[in-house]
């Protein structure tokens, strides 16, 4: 959501580690820096509150609060500063660093520094969080649970295949000794799913956009609770366009002039766990849906990449999934073909 920030007081970087914070806050109008480091728990917090009201003028209304995602080393601050109503701005550490230049050295209070600087320079495109629903949080720690699992479950089940291959013997024992193991991850998985499933039925909005987005052909379990957790239930983005960005699936135009001239393509820039996740829903429903299977065959018959035609695919399951959520109605297939 986008807030204005013209009127500012003061802008407050934030590079946030497991055990610290280090702090660099600028004061707009005399553009002089302070800077503090603090635990990265309750008590540090205190300090920090005690540390920024101790400023003149300061106040968390007329403040901007930037820093990067850290995945959970943020969420203590991130509870705090929401409860205070502050205006808080979490920023990709790419898009910074790409934005502020050559930068030679670096350190914790270095850094601070340059995503204050960053957010003072650029306050124009500030973009800021919303409080998270307790479901959505819950939602984000289950799947974050499940992929560790899924990970564990595949390096056993990969190693055991692979000695297989070269001592067949050996790897059958292997196998039989991991066998307790690969059953317990396999139903703490299914646990997690069903946990999802409760969480998701007992919300009725959750519910309500969960059944509108399945609804499409080739959208399944992962993809639709990934979706309605990094879009916060569909809405931190505007349009279609901006969701495909974000999935890293939009394609873009390279060329300068008329001497340079790329190929058309996609950015890396882009969440790469949805994106993967999308790209497995697009060749489920290539396999399976009639529709889908026959514009992807017509698409390579006419010479198409195989991988540009597997990208619209994924292009026209998010533009079903942004037009169901919109309408508000179940997905209707019109023709068989």
């Amino acid at each position: 959501m986008k807030n204005s920030s013209q009127s500012m007081e003061f802008f407050v970087g934030i590079d946030v580690s497991e055990l610290t914070l280090d702090v660099t806050a600028i004061h707009t109008a005399s553009k002089s820096k302070k800077y503090i480091q603090v635990e990265n728990n309750d008590s540090g917090l205190n300090v920090l509150n005690h540390w920024l009201h101790d400023m003149p003028g300061f106040a968390h209304a007329q403040t901007v609060f930037c820093f990067e995602h850290t995945g959970m080393y943020t969420r203590v601050l991130l509870d705090y500063l929401l409860s205070q109503s502050a205006n808080v701005w979490m920023e990709s550490s790419l898009q910074i660093k790409k934005s502020l230049g050559l930068n030679r050295g670096k350190n914790d209070k270095i850094d601070s520094c340059r995503i204050a600087a960053y957010a003072y320079r650029f306050s124009d495109r500030a973009t800021f969080v919303e409080n998270n629903s307790p479901e959505i949080l819950l939602l984000k720690d289950l799947l974050s649970a499940r992929n560790r699992l899924k990970k564990s479950l595949q390096q056993i089940s990969v190693t055991i295949k692979e000695l297989t291959k070269v001592d067949f013997p050996q790897g059958k024992e292997i196998e039989a000794l991991n066998l307790h193991a690969i059953r317990g991850l396999k139903a703490s998985i299914e646990q997690i799913e069903e946990k999802i499933h409760q969480v998701i039925t007992s919300d009725k909005h959750l519910k309500e956009v969960y059944q509108l987005i399945t609804s499409i052909p080739g959208v399944g379990f992962i993809l639709s609770v990934k979706l309605l957790v990094y879009t916060k239930v569909f809405t931190c983005f505007d349009n279609v366009r901006q969701l495909a960005c974000y999935c890293g699936v939009a394609p873009f135009e390279y060329r300068s002039g008329t001497s340079v001239k790329g190929k058309t393509g996609v950015s890396k820039f882009a969440n790469m766990d949805l994106k993967a996740t999308l790209h497995l829903a697009a060749i489920s429903a290539i396999q399976h849906n009639v529709e889908l299977k026959k514009y992807y065959e017509r698409k390579v018959e006419e010479g198409k990449c195989k991988m540009s035609v597997i990208n619209a695919v994924r292009n026209k399951l998010l533009a079903r999934i942004v037009a169901v959520v919109h309408r508000g109605t179940p997905y209707v297939q019109l023709t068989n073909g």
